[in-house]
């Protein structure tokens, strides 16, 4: 499947940029209703390995943070925009699991990053902090939430199934903080160890704290 424009406008306008880049003039440059802001995270993410490989890893550092974090841009809010359809919302949260199969797994270093360990590369910080700077959080109390709310749950877990301790805290890190609006993720990290004997004993106490919700 090719881009199209629109993508790949949305694409050079987030990445294709001197490193560092001071973007504060330039927020409110690439306005878009919330329901397309999230077809094209979607788009973007799902075929992520092809279309951003050309920019350097500071590039899309530097650009996945302004689209993630609340205090870049706005973009993600899409996600929870109760007017955009759920199953535009939900196609672009599912879309995370092909950024980090195709982005995160290939260009990060298998380091911890909860623990400082040397030898991060410039993606590694943005994937620990995805769901930490990610402006989403459970909310168990509405009924309206509840479709989508079980969807982050799931993708979760799949990126807690990516054979990349990068992917794999990152993906703890976020069930740290969902496990305290959705206890049931205990679960989910009950499983992993079960299935994954030969973490490291760094990585198994990281889980072990993120099922208690105990993370930074």
């Amino acid at each position: 499947m090719r881009a199209d424009n629109s993508v790949r406008s949305f694409i050079e306008f987030l990445f294709d940029r001197p490193v560092p880049y001071e973007w504060p003039e330039e927020r409110d440059a690439h306005p878009r209703e919330p329901e397309q802001i999230a077809l094209l995270i979607a788009e973007m993410f799902e075929n992520s390995g092809r279309l951003l490989e050309r920019f350097s890893d500071a590039q899309l550092d530097q650009g996945l943070w302004f689209v993630v974090s609340g205090d870049g841009s706005e973009f993600m809010f899409s996600l929870v925009e109760e007017k955009v359809p759920l199953a535009v919302r939900v196609r672009a949260l599912r879309s995370f699991v092909p950024l980090f199969e195709q982005v995160m797994a290939l260009r990060c270093s298998p380091v911890l990053c909860h623990l400082d360990e040397p030898g991060a590369k410039p993606l590694n910080d943005v994937c620990y902090m995805w769901w930490d700077i990610l402006p989403i959080h459970g909310r168990p109390d509405l009924p309206e939430r509840r479709a989508f709310d079980a969807e982050v749950l799931l993708v979760l877990a799949r990126l807690l199934a990516i054979p990349h301790d990068a992917c794999r805290e990152s993906a703890l890190h976020g069930i740290g903080h969902w496990c305290i609006y959705y206890p049931e993720l205990g679960r989910v990290v009950d499983d992993f160890l079960a299935r994954t004997p030969d973490l490291r004993p760094e990585l198994v106490a990281y889980a072990e704290r993120a099922r208690d919700g105990c993370v930074l």
